[in-house]
């Protein structure tokens, strides 16, 4: 398991009650395929306001705002803790529409909705539409089970802009292994046909794909179901090990996996335009040290022990009872700020944010060593905030 300290003051450091700590099975690389996480090109348009604010560990804008909408899920991953765990109501429809309120009028420009499943919760379409309506881009991820015709209209009416859909290989063999319920492989390919009838967006319908020791043989083959179904991106997702049943892969099964698996998902993923680069292919580096690291589970391959992470002014995470964390990495560990006593604007301005912004140890959170998912922003916002210095050229 990830370790949980916080590296500033010991006043901040906050305990986690069983049940409530970090329950999502990944972190993502969304970066890769150039999803606005943390939208450069909006911060270069303001970047001495965004330098200010980085030099002077002040608040920024949160700009991207993932909202875990509910904990409960209706199947039983083999990676993920959300099934496992109670947890108690989330916040009701009036909370989350007052909070979305907030959100654009603090300058938020993009929701993405997750759990738990999202679909469970039946003011979803409600809560899409207040964001739109804000100006804000509502994204989801979903396992797509709980998808027919029907409810991927209303979706769509309600201006969700991308979905995610998560699977975990490309047969119901492998996939329903996976996600611990039988059928699940059909119900999300008719969700899945059911999303892309209705979204017909560019790049708005992606598979999301946990690559585990449970499924990593298999994915060769997943560019041609993605093909099969019309969708638009794949994204392979390293595995954090949250459970028992699925540890990270070892250095064996890394290296088979970037000699038999890998070349070839990266010849037809590329072919049909399903990734960008060919190093997608390769969620766990191709070097010794990246393999090793890999087997670690610290995918950000060191580079957090030397450069911060800027999503602590750019980003926020909110739980299904309000609960504000900097990131899904970090989901808890700490808690920023609670939205059940607390505005979001006092959690963003408060003290938690404020120590973390102005810590100067690396990584400032132990769980940075683990994340991937905000690498190819930070590094371009690192340039930006430390701009290279001018040199006089010979005439």
């Amino acid at each position: 398991m990830i370790p949980r300290s916080l590296r500033i003051e010991p006043a901040f450091l906050l305990t986690v009650r069983p049940g409530e700590g970090e329950g999502g099975g990944y972190s993502g690389t969304a970066a890769l395929l150039g999803c606005a996480v943390n939208d450069p090109e909006a911060i270069a348009a303001d970047a001495e306001a965004f330098r200010r604010a980085v030099r002077g560990g002040l608040p920024y804008r949160p700009l991207y705002v993932k909202l875990k909408l509910i904990w409960a899920c209706n199947l039983r991953c083999a990676m993920c803790n959300h099934w496992r765990e109670p947890s108690q109501t989330p916040m009701g429809t009036d909370r989350l529409l007052a909070l979305i309120d907030e959100l654009a009028g603090l300058g938020c420009r993009k929701i993405h909705i997750s759990g738990g499943e999202p679909t469970l919760r039946p003011d979803l379409e409600v809560l899409i539409a207040r964001m739109v309506g804000q100006g804000i881009r509502a994204t989801m991820t979903t396992n797509a089970t709980l998808i027919d015709a029907r409810r991927a209209r209303a979706l769509i009416e309600a201006g969700l802009h991308k979905v995610n859909v998560s699977v975990d290989g490309p047969t119901a063999e492998v996939h329903d292994r996976v996600r611990g319920v039988p059928g699940a492989w059909e119900r999300t390919v008719q969700g899945i046909r059911a999303l892309r009838y209705w979204l017909t967006r560019p790049n708005s319908v992606r598979l999301n794909t946990v690559v585990n020791p449970l499924n990593y043989l298999s994915l060769r083959d997943l560019p041609d179901f993605a093909r099969r179904l019309g969708i638009d991106r794949l994204q392979l997702i390293p595995v954090d090990a949250h459970t028992e049943e699925v540890e990270t892969l070892t250095v064996p099964q890394i290296r088979r996996f970037n000699r038999e698996v890998a070349p070839i998902f990266a010849r037809k993923a590329l072919a049909w335009k399903l990734i960008c680069h060919r190093r997608e292919a390769y969620p766990f580096g191709r070097d010794g040290g990246a393999v090793r690291a890999g087997e670690r589970g610290h995918y950000a391959r060191g580079y957090y022990d030397r450069h911060r992470c800027y999503a602590p002014w750019t980003h926020a995470l909110v739980d299904h009872l309000g609960r504000v964390s900097v990131c899904c990495m970090t989901v808890n560990q700490p808690v920023m700020g609670d939205l059940r006593v607390q505005s979001f604007a006092e959690v963003w301005e408060g003290a938690m944010y404020t120590q973390l912004r102005s810590c100067s140890g690396r990584p400032a959170l132990e769980a940075c060593r683990h994340c991937d998912m905000f690498l190819a922003h930070n590094r371009r916002l690192e340039k930006l905030v430390r701009p290279m210095p001018w040199r006089w050229l010979p005439l």
